[in-house]
């Protein structure tokens, strides 16, 4: 069930580009945000998988050499995938778009690291504060999600009061700030333990 759940969110982490091309080349304007609105909960889903694969694994005992393989996998495929996502819709925000290249680049490094740890057979032990960034991208992401339309077009058509577009919006933006800065302080945290780690095997 642990593994299903992280194939699942590697399946959404596909879905999600491909239904953002088919939106806006096939569905006309006064339709899309019902549709984005769809892709935003197959991502708030996904994300709650990561939780529950977690949580099933170690509490039935299946934890497997596969789940650990692919659930950081899934879990890389999903936030860089709706960030380059964000980055093409929102490229006229400077704030965004720059903020979006900084932490896929931070994930992508960490990943890189990460493999240099574990071919010794230690783990990156996962800080609390790495658990607030991821927390803050999701919720960045989310929010971004929910004002792709609105950001696109302006606020004569949809769904919701234009007051709530405006907030969440305007929230995003510090949250993503937030998410960047939590992104950096980590990524100096990780790569300091793995410049240690290296002079010590050297040492050895």
């Amino acid at each position: 069930m642990a593994n299903i759940l992280t194939f699942f969110r590697i399946f959404i982490s596909l879905i999600i580009p491909v239904g953002f091309w088919f939106i806006f080349k096939y569905i006309n304007d006064q339709e899309r945000e019902i549709y984005i609105l769809f892709i935003l909960v197959l991502f708030i889903f996904g994300s709650l998988s990561d939780f529950f694969d977690g949580f099933i694994a170690r509490k039935y005992n299946q934890e497997s050499l596969l789940g650990k393989v692919l659930d950081p996998i899934a879990d890389k495929l999903l936030v860089i995938i709706s960030m380059l996502v964000l980055m093409i819709s929102y490229w006229e925000n400077s704030l965004i778009f720059f903020s979006v290249i900084l932490i896929i680049f931070r994930e992508i490094l960490i990943s890189g690291l990460r493999e240099i740890i574990v071919s010794d057979g230690l783990e990156l032990a996962v800080t609390r504060l790495s658990k607030w960034k991821t927390a803050s991208q999701l919720t960045a992401i989310i929010l971004l999600f929910f004002n792709i339309y609105s950001y696109g077009v302006g606020y004569e058509e949809i769904i919701f009061p234009k007051w709530i577009y405006l907030y969440s919006y305007s929230i995003a933006n510090i949250v993503i700030i937030i998410a960047t800065l939590l992104s950096i302080i980590t990524a100096i945290n990780y790569v300091s333990l793995t410049i240690k780690h290296i002079k010590k095997r050297k040492t050895n």
